[in-house]
């Protein structure tokens, strides 16, 4: 009787499937402002899925957190050269 119950537990155990891929990913709305060196300031909006906050802050430690609310994240980065639009226009930076 002892095994009959045993089998029937395993058996009730190994039917229990859990999918582990639709875990609970967190979706991060993201502004990005990149500060050029001439002042000049551009701003990109994405939105990233991680599994935990851990693996955002460790993808983004090279980046300042401005701010973070619930609806977004504000992260600022600096570049050492002129921005993409003073470029467009024909300057360039001389070192």
């Amino acid at each position: 009787m002892k095994i009959f119950v045993t089998m029937l537990m395993c058996l009730l155990l190994s039917s229990i499937h859990v999918d582990q891929t639709y875990a609970a990913q967190l979706s991060l709305n993201l502004a990005i402002e990149t500060i050029y060196q001439n002042g000049e300031k551009g701003i990109e909006h994405r939105t990233e899925s991680f599994e935990a906050m851990e693996d955002f802050f460790a993808a983004y430690s090279s980046l300042q957190i401005i701010d973070m609310s619930n609806e977004l994240i504000t992260l600022r980065t600096s570049e050492k050269e002129v921005s993409p639009l003073v470029k467009l226009s024909g300057y360039y930076e001389i070192d």
